[in-house]
């Protein structure tokens, strides 16, 4: 299984329905896919903070293009808890289930975000997908 696409998220949650041609939210998702956010994400699950919280700030600005009407906007709960979903679906793979909920760091710069979950490695679930870091010599 590859890592998760938007539909495994809709998929996953049928009460996101609303969300599936939601253009900006198809955006965030991918932005949380890609490789480098999934290794802060991960990251931070590891030191047992909040996966969200380096890259908290760059989904809010997702939705502040003053020239664009949004269909949703974090100004809902039922859209930031939308986000977090989209986190699980995406950590899932690689084998992290929800641990629990903690407040966002200070230094995140959240505005419309106060909480996000913290994720754990479930040895009991089996990966699909696994991080990989190393270290080479630069020839």
């Amino acid at each position: 299984m590859p890592k998760a696409e938007f539909g495994d998220f809709i998929s996953q949650n049928p009460n996101c329905k609303k969300f599936e041609n939601d253009e900006t939210m198809q955006d965030v998702f991918y932005f949380l896919s890609r490789d480098y956010i999934l290794t802060q994400l991960i990251d931070m699950s590891e030191v047992g903070k909040p996966a969200i919280s380096p890259v908290v700030e760059n989904i809010e600005h997702f939705f502040m293009d003053l020239s664009k009407t949004y269909i949703n906007t974090l100004d809902n709960n039922f859209t930031r808890q939308a986000v977090g979903l989209m986190v699980k679906t995406i950590l899932e793979p690689f084998g992290y289930s929800v641990w629990k909920q903690k407040d966002l760091p200070k230094n995140s710069r959240a505005v419309k975000f106060q909480s996000a979950s913290v994720y754990r490695r479930d040895y009991l679930k089996k990966a699909t997908m696994r991080m990989v870091k190393h270290i080479e010599e630069v020839k």
